[in-house]
Parts: C-alpha cells; sequence; structure tokens
C-alpha cells in the first residue's frame, strides 16, 4: 500500500512540474492604410478593398516553443493575373525573441482603380492547429491554416495634384501657342 501510494506521489508531483507548453498559433490579420492611422480586420471584414501602393500587415505569435525549438510562418500572397508571393518567417525571430510577438509585413501590389482579389493565406508548418477562427458560424474552431480574401485598388491622385497638373500642361500648351504665333508673324523692317 505504501509503495502504492508513493508511486502515485511521484506520479502526481512529476505531473504537476511538467510545463505543458501552448503550441504556437497566429492570431487574426489586421491590415494598416493611411500611414497606420485605419486598422483593417481581415477576418471581420472579408472582401474589403485595401489601397495600396503599400500595405502593411500585423499577426499576432502566441504560444511557447519546446526548447531549442524552432518553426516556420509561411506566408503566401496570391493576386488576380500575378504569381504568388511566397515568404518564410522563421520562429524565434530573428534567432532569438520567441512569442509572444507580432510579425509585421508589407506588400506592393500591382492593383487597378476598381480593385483586384487577392488571397492571403497563413500557415505554421510544425504546428497543427494553428489558427482558432474568431467568430461566425465556425467560431472557436481550430484549423491548420487560413485564408483571407480582400481587394486592393491603387490610390486615386488628390484632386489638389490632379488641378495642379491641369495648370501646368495648360501652361506648356499656352507657351507653345505664343511661340506658334510669334514664328507665324512676318519679321518687321
Amino acid at each position: 500500500m505504501k509503495t502504492t501510494l508513493l508511486l502515485l506521489a511521484i506520479i502526481i508531483m512529476a505531473e504537476a512540474g511538467t510545463v505543458r507548453a501552448d503550441p504556437l498559433s497566429f492570431g487574426n490579420v489586421t491590415a494598416l492604410q493611411n500611414n497606420g492611422s485605419t486598422r483593417v480586420d481581415l477576418f471581420s471584414n472579408p472582401g474589403s478593398i485595401l489601397i495600396g501602393p503599400r500595405i502593411t500587415f500585423l499577426v499576432d505569435i502566441t504560444g511557447s516553443l519546446p526548447t531549442a525549438g524552432t518553426d516556420m510562418l509561411i506566408v503566401t500572397y496570391s493576386q488576380a493575373g500575378q504569381p504568388s508571393i511566397t515568404q518564410g518567417f522563421q520562429i524565434p525571430f530573428f534567432g532569438t525573441i520567441p512569442p509572444p510577438v507580432t510579425l509585421v509585413f508589407s506588400i506592393t501590389p500591382l492593383a487597378s482603380l476598381q480593385g483586384t482579389p487577392v488571397t492571403l493565406t497563413l500557415d505554421l508548418v510544425n504546428s497543427f492547429p494553428d489558427f482558432t477562427i474568431p467568430g461566425g458560424p465556425g467560431a472557436g474552431q481550430r484549423v491548420n491554416s487560413y485564408s483571407y480574401t480582400f481587394n486592393v485598388a491603387a490610390p486615386v491622385p488628390e484632386p489638389a495634384t490632379l488641378s495642379l497638373l491641369g495648370l501646368g500642361i495648360t501652361g506648356l500648351l499656352a507657351g507653345h501657342r505664343k511661340r506658334r504665333q510669334t514664328a507665324k508673324k512676318p519679321p518687321r523692317s
């Protein structure tokens, strides 16, 4: 009996001393626009139009790595009519910064004024599952990767810029017309 109790006490103490690491996971992606003054939650706003010329994204990475363990976040940016761009980010970042951390990366899309469809897919290679669906019909469900859909559009020039361009063109045309009229007049004697 004493042996059984001693064995049971050793097992309980071993379990209590074991730290269970939370597996790595990534949080929802946020896009920054207008030099960071506007944030767009990509999960809650599928199909949003993000304005280029450069779009910055924030991704929260949480959880723990086992001792001397590593993982990699694979980000794939697929824009209609363009080849996909895939980039990997080693975790821990820069070899020493462990999670939790916020990854910041930027994309320079080739966009039209009307908007171009985009899919942004994130996947932690050595973690499964690595994303918890934050809301909607699958709320709380854990999945291996997640794809966000949105549109990118080229920025529309400001009215002041267009006005200056028009004024400059008008000035060039007026100068050209004046030179042409001067060239047609016969010289005075």
